[in-house]
């Protein structure tokens, strides 16, 4: 399954700035950042160190667009 996500210009350049050769994809090389973050547990520990933490509320279509085949 495939999902599209909306990135500004900004954060695309960022993410292309980082390709290791012509060849790499985009998702390539999110994993290869995400990997060096550390897994979902250890930054989300890291993140919220309490409780009372707001969280993100997706209140738009636009920002959770799920694509199927």
């Amino acid at each position: 399954m495939s999902r599209t996500i909306t990135v500004s210009n900004d954060v695309y350049a960022a993410i292309v700035a980082r390709r290791k050769h012509a060849n790499e994809s985009e998702n390539e090389i999110l994993q290869h950042i995400l990997a060096a973050a550390g897994d979902a547990e250890a930054v989300h520990a890291r993140a919220h160190t309490d409780a009372d933490d707001a969280h993100l509320i997706l209140d738009s279509e636009i920002d959770h667009v799920v694509e199927t085949e």
